[in-house]
């Protein structure tokens, strides 16, 4: 039996039940309305017989209207109660046509939201849904695909290379397992930040946020940094600040971003380029920004939509230039703080990254 069928059925032993109640008090009044009359006011020339044959014709012809009549408001009834169950279950039944989609993996399916009462919010409920479990698979997906992509290079350098050994007749040399054993740490590398960029995109990062100053975090990282700027002969500008700038941030994800950052600035500054690297309080006083600027060459425009996808290289020729994640899972990070980032190039040359981070 159908919901429908069911509200209807309802509705209609309802109807039958006030119909008969509405009858039987009806006679029952004029039952007393008549004995209280006749008794007070009969006149003298009517006998009993007559009295009780006039009694049994009025009650006969009161019960007959009383019935016609809750007969044909119980029609009415009826017939509105069904239209009103058809209202009532039409949301449902479309939620379930649009339920049956989902079960046979039609994700991207969705449901119109109209008001704010209870269909409403079972329709909200239903889309928010559809819309988790549609952004699940594609994330399965691109993870899948990006394994298989990613990881074919290295492994078919692995196998080639073992290959070869096998095929030798003459000792294994240390120097030829160390290829070996870079490229199965790259692949490891490569997985570890595909699941935590998994992760993060999945609303599954966890941080532990404390207030910190960022102007001794950017100090430190800069004297980090320093020795590998000045043997490709680029000078790290960090101005000191004489006062702390804090904010409630994860630190040890915050240094794991501008490290990424200074990596890429790094490798596109020219020698005799500067890298300048500096906090300061955004306009909207709920933010800082961290600011990573460098003197290079600068990001072609075509490419800028497309710099914080997955894999995604300015140069596609760069071999040595990371697994092209790091971006990615940088823009995470700050999102996971409630923040964002933001790349433009220098008027100067160069380019210039901005990281508000929550005071």
């Amino acid at each position: 039996m159908t919901l429908r069928s069911k509200i209807f059925g309802g509705m209609a032993l309802l109807v039958l039940l006030v119909g008969a109640a509405y009858v039987g008090t009806t006679q029952g009044y004029l039952g007393s309305l008549f004995e209280q009359y006749f008794t007070e006011n009969v006149p003298s020339d009517i006998g009993p017989d007559q009295l009780e044959g006039i009694r049994d014709y009025i009650m006969s012809r009161m019960g007959m209207k009383a019935v016609t009549v809750t007969l044909f408001t119980a029609g009415i009834a009826l017939l509105i109660g069904y239209w009103l169950s058809g209202i009532m279950t039409r949301p449902l039944r479309r939620l379930i046509t649009e339920m049956d989609k989902v079960a046979d993996r039609q994700l991207d399916t969705a449901i119109p939201v109209q008001g704010s009462d209870e269909y409403g919010q079972v329709s909200r409920a239903f889309n928010k849904m559809t819309h988790q479990l549609r952004d699940s698979e594609n994330r399965r997906k691109r993870l899948v695909e990006d394994v298989a992509h990613e990881l074919r290079t290295p492994l078919s350098i692995v196998l080639t290379k073992l290959e070869l050994v096998q095929q030798s007749a003459v000792d294994v040399k240390p120097e030829t397992l160390l290829p070996l054993h870079d490229e199965v740490l790259r692949v490891i590398h490569l997985v570890d930040e595909l699941q935590f960029l998994t992760s993060a995109e999945a609303g599954e990062l966890h941080l532990q946020r404390k207030v910190t100053d960022l102007s001794g975090l950017l100090a430190d990282l800069a004297e980090l940094v320093r020795p590998e700027a000045e043997a490709r002969g680029i000078r790290l500008i960090n101005p000191n600040r004489p006062v702390p700038i804090e904010a409630d941030i994860d630190a040890k994800r915050v240094k794991q971003v501008i490290l990424n950052l200074l990596a890429n600035a790094l490798r596109h500054t020219p020698s005799g380029g500067d890298i300048s690297i500096r906090v300061s309080l955004a306009e909207d006083p709920a933010f800082v920004v961290v600011t990573v600027q460098d003197t290079g060459r600068g990001i072609p425009a075509d490419t800028m939509p497309y710099l914080f996808d997955r894999f995604y290289k300015v140069d596609k020729s760069e071999r040595s230039g990371g697994s092209g994640l790091g971006l990615a899972i940088a823009r995470q990070i700050v999102v996971a703080h409630g923040g964002r980032i933001e790349v433009r190039n220098h008027m100067h040359g160069g380019a210039e990254f901005d990281v508000h981070l929550p005071r």
